[in-house]
């Protein structure tokens, strides 16, 4: 395997992680306050025909650009229109639900979606509970530029630590360095909230929706909602929230083979 990186336009640069035998590209949607580190464990998958490409979306890892989800949407189309292999499209967290409403507006671009721990717009949710991002919290420490503390909670935080071990943990640790908590500082959740189209119909897309038994409850419930209103097929595992980045064995060989099922 070997991995490059592109300027797709200005100030937009993807890495590639090449596969001798390319069948299909796996574009990959990191989560909120992560960057595209979050998916060097799937550069694994190279040697099955999948070309992995990542990126550090608007304000976060290395990119200079303004947090905007609407934008990230924008983006998004123009690494898709560039690739010239089928495209699977894999998000997780908010990296999740941007991908699914990328999904459902461009459905004819793609040749699978792969959504992971992310909440769906319009799904019943209930943002006071304690295993959800405590973003009210989060904003005053970055308003108060107290990000040491900010970064030191939120990895704390189940959403970031369940299933990982010790080591694991510390590599997550430095990735949230570079958390500059941009979106936070413009007070407004449109910059972390991913907005579905206002109407939302079954996608006649091949979906993969993986689920985390540690992962929290709303999120667990929010993919099986999406299972059964889309027919999608399930990954399961017994780590948490991350577990692309923990159990990353389990979910390359279910991605695997699931991803043998669209290019027979």
């Amino acid at each position: 395997m070997n991995w490059e990186t592109h300027e797709v336009s200005a100030d937009l640069i993807i890495r590639h992680a090449y596969s001798a035998k390319p069948v299909v590209v796996m574009l990959c949607l990191h989560g909120w306050t992560l960057d595209s580190r979050s998916f060097e464990r799937q550069f694994d998958l190279t040697e099955y025909g999948i070309d992995i490409v990542t990126f550090d979306r608007r304000g976060c890892g290395q990119s200079p650009l303004a947090p905007s989800i609407d934008m990230d949407l924008v983006d998004l189309h123009q690494i898709v229109l560039s690739l010239e292999l089928p495209v699977i499209l894999y998000g997780v967290s908010q990296g999740a639900r941007l991908a699914l409403r990328y999904a459902q507006l461009h459905a004819n671009h793609l040749k699978g979606l792969i959504f992971q721990g992310g909440l769906v717009h319009d799904y019943p949710f209930d943002g006071d509970r304690e295993d959800e991002p405590p973003i009210s919290a989060m904003r005053k420490l970055a308003i108060s530029n107290r990000l040491d503390v900010l970064r030191s909670d939120w990895a704390k935080h189940r959403l970031m630590s369940a299933g990982l071990s010790h080591e694991d943990l510390n590599i997550v640790r430095k990735h949230l360095d570079a958390y500059q908590a941009r979106d936070l500082l413009l007070q407004s959740d449109s910059v972390i909230t991913a907005r579905a189209p206002q109407k939302r119909e079954k996608m006649r897309l091949p979906m993969l929706v993986a689920v985390a038994k540690q992962d929290s409850l709303q999120r667990r419930g929010h993919a099986q909602m999406l299972i059964e209103e889309h027919g999608a097929s399930i990954l399961q595992c017994d780590g948490g929230h991350l577990f692309n980045f923990s159990h990353s064995q389990v979910f390359n060989a279910g991605v695997r083979d699931w991803v043998s099922t669209l290019i027979r």
